[in-house]
């Protein structure tokens, strides 16, 4: 049934360049937003704690959120034709308009200065904080591993997804999560002086996810 589905998608290339289109659009109208949305709202040279302290009390930013996330969900269910695919195919597109975003950033307003500034990532549950590489890294592994998948998936040569390859996977994105969130109070509180980002928890979650990814690569269907 998955080959015969497969074949009916074939070719997968233009799909891809399409959700490729589409999450690079969608990047560079956040920044876009985020740029008038400051301007309007926030006073030149502002700090950047403060400000995610003030849209955090916002409702209406964590529908937006939410909605991006609708979004990418929609879309990538159109695009693909199981569940592996569509599920690539959604973390593709979270990567590739999470890289668009900085770069529109900065085009628009000359920031980051340095991969290594620090940024407000996500809001929900808690504010998410890190240095900008540490997003991009993980941008650029979603990026290959479901460019990978959805390849092998439209090829017939499915993919064995085990549960040890979802704890392990699932533990890396666990191990990311709690880098972001682990100095969040503090970063409210005091902002970004004397904090420092735990490269380690992000080095072990880049490990399991890597790791999961290549047992994944190295078994097939029956």
């Amino acid at each position: 049934m998955e080959s015969s589905l497969a074949s009916k998608y074939r070719p997968i290339l233009p799909r891809l360049l399409s959700v490729v289109l589409f999450a690079t659009a969608m990047g560079f109208l956040e920044a876009i937003c985020v740029v008038y949305l400051r301007g309007n709202l926030f006073s030149p040279g502002t700090d950047t704690t403060e400000i995610v302290a003030q849209l955090g009390r916002f409702g209406i930013e964590h529908i937006r959120e939410a909605c991006t996330i609708v979004m990418l969900l929609t879309v990538a269910w159109i695009a693909a034709f199981n569940f592996q695919t569509r599920t690539a195919m959604f973390f593709l597109m979270f990567g590739v308009w999470d890289i668009t975003y900085y770069i529109g950033l900065r085009v628009f307003t000359g920031w980051p200065k340095s991969i290594l500034e620090w940024d407000c990532l996500f809001l929900m549950p808690v504010p998410w904080f890190g240095p900008v590489l540490a997003p991009v890294l993980i941008s650029v592994f979603m990026m290959v591993s479901c460019i990978l998948l959805i390849l092998r998936e439209a090829g017939g040569c499915s993919l064995r997804i085990t549960w040890p390859v979802l704890a392990l996977v699932g533990l890396g994105f666990g191990l990311w999560y709690w880098s972001f969130v682990k100095e969040s109070s503090a970063i409210m509180a005091g902002g970004y002086h004397g904090v420092v980002y735990s490269w380690p928890l992000f080095a072990g979650g880049m490990f399991c996810a890597v790791f999961g990814i290549l047992i994944a690569a190295r078994r097939r269907s029956e």
